[in-house]
């Protein structure tokens, strides 16, 4: 009985693990790209940074195969470029902050620099509140970041590449 329970304990964490995850996701994504200066009320702790991969690299581990399992990976990511290409959001260049036009961005998809298939990180920047008032967290998506998966010639990993940044709100 004692491994049950540690069993229930241990999936129980992992279920609330994979909701935080696709709750980020949704969250990040259902914000609107006007750049808005407006903090979320509470005490702040600052900015946060990280990675979270949005397809399971390696299919022996259960456990990420089961984070991912009711995930819309595909989904999130024809969306984001729907609402790119429909100039409803605008992609940045994540090492020089410049615009990537819609057109460039079809033309990197076009001349497969990447592909959808292939992209498997977002990496957050977030901005991290304590609400007093009802002693929980708030977080505030401040940008998400879309990598794909980059592989040498012998098809090994040599990690991601950032295609783009979406920058929802100024730190």
């Amino acid at each position: 009985m004692k491994g049950s329970k540690g069993k229930d304990l241990h999936l129980t964490g992992i279920n609330l693990r994979c909701s935080i995850l696709i709750g980020f996701v949704l969250g990040a994504f259902a914000c609107h790209q006007e750049v808005s200066d407006k903090p979320i009320s509470g005490v702040p702790f600052g900015k946060i940074t990280y990675d979270t991969f949005i397809i399971n690299r390696d299919s022996t581990d259960t456990w990420g195969e089961e984070c991912l399992s009711d995930f819309k990976r595909k989904d999130l990511i024809d969306n984001i470029f729907k609402e790119i290409y429909e100039g409803k959001v605008v992609p940045t260049d994540y090492f020089t902050g410049e615009k990537i036009s819609r057109v460039q961005l079809n033309k990197m998809e076009t001349d497969r620099e990447f592909s959808r298939k292939n992209i498997s990180k977002i990496r957050f920047e977030e901005q991290w509140f304590w609400d007093k008032e009802k002693s929980e967290i708030n977080k505030q998506v401040l940008s998400m970041t879309i990598a794909y998966e980059v592989y040498d010639l012998s098809g090994k990993s040599r990690g991601q590449k950032p295609i783009f940044k979406l920058i929802f709100r100024k730190n």
